[in-house]
């Protein structure tokens, strides 16, 4: 089976850190982009928890050399010595594409998205000349222009460019063939909005965008009504679903009306395009809330890997990248624990009867939604549950209502353009033409089943990880 190539656009908090490397770890898909957003963190602030990131693995990959371990899928995939099968890198949106709010995670997620790890396990982190690579030369001095030249000489895993993140982005979709590249966006949609807008026929050449954002039937995360991601940048939102209609325009938010000009339709409409609508899949926090890893899961398969006494399967402790990962997942174990006990209440007794384990836990937001991107059509059809071509839309200019996800809910069954137009139907909710197509994913394989299997993609194989 060919291998999935991915692009991974994201904003390298703590559990987008975790899909990453359920990605990296997977043997039949290929990253060929990493872009990088605002969101949980600035831009700059990520760079150096993605370039972290590979550096463990590479720690990893000594450290399992040394001691004759299996190695992880990346490290069989990816060559120390050979950069033609690593991903690319780049910086994307610093801001909204309207500019007109700007949001952080870092209450949660800490000042540099994972918990403060560079100051507390400094020996994982990489110096803050790691960022000069995504900088143009031409803005650097002499000095900068050296240290950034021996910077790329010395980077493992990943190539950087300078070049923005969504232009990378439109680069692979016309190097690659059609439908055969998948967008992973588990960050604010700024970067893919950009692409599309900047080229919606070669954006429409992508085989399925897997996002995670939004709301459906529960309140949100930053709002009563609005998750993090859309509430971020909510044009962007708009405009990356709006790909999913035969007629974008008519979803386009009012704030960039005139772009719509820049969408036609689907090819053979228009002789002058080659656009098609794009397959979209939603994770909202419907179903991303529903799928938590446990503390005591983690802590439980990481036991033989970090005890340097003692020999677990033949293992010795303190590996590299589940010493780091303890770093940091642990203090996102604890900023939650303290989230439970300030808001109490039925939803975490729920969790804990779902699970049928209490204390800490994280949700697994973004690891949830790769999960489904890497997973063969069968697991999918077998682990998961989808709502297909859902006319989902997002309000762009409630005062309360921002980022909010809406649905017809009156069930009225559309209707073919020829047919007598329903009376106040300005919006178009009943005109078949009109209107996005999201596939709403409801139902998935559930928080055990789904939190081992993570943990034995990116850890490997323990014992007593089962």
């Amino acid at each position: 089976m060919a291998q999935r190539k991915l692009i991974v656009d994201c904003d390298p908090g703590v559990d987008d850190v975790l899909a990453l490397l359920l990605a990296l770890n997977t043997p039949s898909c290929s990253v060929a982009l990493i872009s990088l957003c605002f969101g949980n963190i600035g831009v700059t602030t990520s760079v150096r928890n993605v370039v972290a990131t590979f550096q463990v693995l590479e720690s990893e990959r000594q450290y399992r050399t040394l001691h004759k371990l299996p190695l992880l899928p990346y490290h069989l995939r990816n060559s120390p010595g050979d950069s033609s099968t690593w991903p690319t890198v780049a910086l994307g949106s610093t801001f909204p594409v309207s500019s007109r709010r700007t949001v952080g995670a870092e209450f949660f997620h800490g000042a540099d998205g994972l918990g403060g790890v560079h100051e507390s396990a400094p020996q994982f982190s990489p110096s803050e000349t790691c960022i000069l690579p995504f900088r143009d030369p031409k803005t650097l001095s002499a000095d900068q222009v050296i240290t950034r030249e021996q910077v790329i000489r010395d980077a493992k895993g990943y190539v950087p460019t300078c070049r923005p993140s969504w232009r990378e982005i439109l680069r692979i979709l016309r190097q690659e063939a059609p439908n055969t590249v998948t967008i992973v966006a588990i960050a604010p949609l700024s970067n893919l909005a950009r692409a599309a807008l900047e080229d919606p026929a070669t954006f429409s050449r992508v085989k399925e965008v897997v996002c995670m954002g939004g709301n459906i039937t529960i309140p949100g995360n930053m709002t009563p009504f609005a998750e993090f991601n859309f509430y971020a940048d909510v044009d962007a939102a708009a405009i990356v679903l709006a790909t999913t209609s035969r007629n974008p325009g008519s979803t386009l938010p009012p704030s960039i009306a005139a772009a719509a000009t820049s969408f036609r339709g689907p090819a053979g409409d228009d002789d002058d395009t080659e656009y098609v609508p794009v397959k979209f899949y939603l994770f909202p926090l419907d179903i991303t809330t529903r799928h938590r890893l446990r503390h005591q899961w983690f802590v439980k398969c990481c036991a033989g890997w970090l005890d340097k006494t003692s020999v677990t399967n033949s293992h010795p402790g303190e590996s590299p990248l589940a010493t780091w990962m303890t770093v940091w997942l642990g203090g996102a174990f604890s900023r939650m624990e303290d989230l439970i006990m300030f808001e109490g209440g039925s939803r975490h007794a729920a969790a804990d009867q779902a699970d049928g384990v209490g204390g800490a836990y994280i949700e697994m937001h973004d690891p949830l939604t790769m999960y489904f991107a890497i997973a063969s059509d069968e697991d999918r059809a077998k682990l998961f549950n989808v709502s297909e071509n859902m006319d989902l839309r997002i309000e762009t200019t409630g005062q309360w209502s921002w980022g909010m996800c809406v649905l017809d809910r009156r069930g009225i069954a559309k209707r073919d353009p020829h047919d007598p137009r329903p009376a106040r139907d300005d919006e178009g909710w009943l005109d078949i033409t009109k209107g996005n197509k999201v596939n709403l994913v409801v139902e998935g394989p559930g928080s055990l089943a789904f939190g081992m299997k993570l943990l034995e993609r990116v850890l490997g194989d323990l014992e007593g990880c089962t």
